[in-house]
């Protein structure tokens, strides 16, 4: 495969199956994105299944939030952070479908998956209402970094951006451990509280009890707890099920 190595078991299949749809669909939706106003966005096929099967939708037979779903929905923020590399530069996107401006500091840090901070730059940026424009370029020869165990991080105004700069299956993902702590139930489901001693690379949460995760298939990073809202009418959470690609690869 050109971008995930070939999944082992059945479950893995399904599990990297989704993410490779996602990925395709979302790295259409941000290269569209960007261009415009040569394309003024995206839209995909399809929404939801009729049937229970592994097909090109985004919700599930069950109404379950597959990954393309929950990573769509990222890569449609009206004010989206979409990095890009060339031959030569890493450059920085900034796309505002806002019907305002936004002026603030662009941050970027390079990290180990081990959460080392390996370089980090701020540049004061402005974009204009429905734009996209480049607001950030750096010469890739003037960065000495591992590009397989780096990630690169974004953010801007409250938004933010996960980046690599090899493929998912080239990348040195180590395969420990992620602690999970699950707050007790309220009166909408289960608070559900990650963290992670190394990156952890499109994390999913399973159970199979009826109910939505505020995230999922989601980039957990070293060192930096995240909290999961389940909302659900079950009265426990005993079958939580915990994957992501470091487990595998």
């Amino acid at each position: 495969m050109r971008d995930y190595q070939i999944p082992k078991t059945d479950k893995d299949y399904v599990y990297i199956s989704q993410l490779l749809q996602a990925k395709g669909i979302v790295m259409g939706i941000e290269a569209q994105r960007r261009a415009m106003p040569n394309t003024m966005g995206s839209l995909f096929w399809q929404l939801n299944d009729c049937w229970p099967a592994i097909s090109w939708s985004s919700i599930d037979y069950f109404g379950n939030w597959k990954a393309l779903q929950y990573k769509a929905k990222k890569a449609f923020k009206d004010l989206l952070i979409s990095n890009k590399l060339t031959e030569t530069n890493l450059e920085t996107y900034l796309i505002n479908d806002h019907l305002e401006a936004f002026s603030g500091t662009l941050k970027l840090r390079l990290l180990g998956f081990d959460g080392t901070e390996l370089w980090s730059d701020e540049q004061l940026v402005s974009i204009a209402e429905n734009t996209s424009e480049i607001v950030y370029k750096k010469a890739l020869n003037t960065l000495d970094f591992d590009k397989k165990s780096t990630v690169l991080l974004s953010s801007f105004e409250g938004e933010s951006s996960v980046f690599y700069f090899e493929k998912p299956k080239n990348l040195a993902l180590q395969n420990k451990p992620i602690n999970k702590e699950i707050i007790r139930k309220t009166a909408t489901g289960f608070s559900i509280v990650l963290k992670s001693k190394t990156l952890q690379k499109d994390v999913f949460l399973w159970s199979s009890n009826q109910g939505h995760f505020s995230d999922n298939f989601f980039d957990l990073l070293p060192n930096e707890p995240v909290t999961i809202v389940f909302k659900t009418d079950a009265s426990t959470l005993e079958d939580l099920e915990i994957k992501s690609l470091n487990s595998i690869y």
